[in-house]
């Protein structure tokens, strides 16, 4: 039997920010790359429309919960993938209180291997507390999705955590420490910044610089082969104000 192999892309939508003008470009992006696994945040209707009409062969999370469609949700290829379980865990995002670990269990259809997928999204850094003290909630809030992995990730199961960090050190410091490693780190590469991809994002804020945000992590079960930040653009347009984060792995047998 082949080695399972299964791409995947953390995207956040940015919200209903310069909608529709977005809305080719990232319909674009899904249209050339139709990952098999899709983690989001900030979703909206409009953008969930857009991923289901592209995404022909997927599914993702319906569930009472409004945060499955005003934060963080997930596809999945379901020619390939077939849903366990899924939930949202609260992870002390305080200032978001809709946000959490959205996480899904898929079957890979051709065998009993189970992968664990979470999506996260934690607290920015434009908050009072951090701008006017330095105290930012990140680290409690990776604490907190690590305890949940702890109680929810099988022991042979491939793990994979997908999201907007907001951060590129002390939350990933965290992650690393228990086992979870980020594909560029594993092929020896070095991340692009994922933010800003409209420049004005923040150079009207007196400042210039780009940021590492968006990240891929995964545990030991999962071997990453490829990782890239792609720039697609619509008429000179980029899906986001953030780019995506996309990696191919191969699983762990049974």
């Amino acid at each position: 039997m082949l080695p399972a192999r299964l791409s995947f892309v953390t995207y956040n939508l940015w919200g209903t920010e310069r909608w529709p003008e977005r809305g080719a470009a990232l319909r674009l992006f899904f249209e050339r790359y139709r990952p098999d696994v899709v983690c989001v945040q900030e979703l909206t209707p409009q953008t969930e429309a857009v991923l289901d009409e592209v995404l022909v062969s997927h599914r993702h999370v319906h569930d009472a919960f409004g945060g499955w469609r005003t934060e963080g949700n997930i596809w999945w290829n379901a020619e390939l993938l077939e849903l366990v379980a899924y939930g949202a865990e609260p992870v002390g995002i305080e200032a978001y209180p809709d946000r959490r670990l959205f996480w899904v269990r898929l079957r890979v259809g051709d065998r009993p291997t189970t992968l664990f997928v979470g999506d996260v999204h934690l607290s920015d850094s434009g908050l009072p507390a951090e701008l006017d003290e330095g105290r930012t909630t990140r680290v409690h809030e990776a604490k907190a999705v690590l305890a949940a992995l702890g109680r929810l990730v099988g022991e042979e199961e491939p793990a994979f955590v997908l999201g907007d960090f907001n951060d590129a050190l002390a939350p990933l410091a965290h992650f690393f420490l228990a086992g979870y490693e980020s594909p560029w780190a594993a092929l020896h590469q070095l991340p692009p910044p994922t933010m800003p991809a409209f420049p004005d994002r923040l150079l009207g804020y007196g400042f210039a610089s780009c940021f590492v945000l968006d990240w891929i992590v995964a545990n030991k079960r999962a071997r990453p082969l490829s990782v890239s930040s792609p720039h697609v653009y619509a008429d000179n347009v980029p899906p986001s104000d953030h780019w995506p984060v996309h990696a191919v792995y191969e699983l762990a047998g049974p």
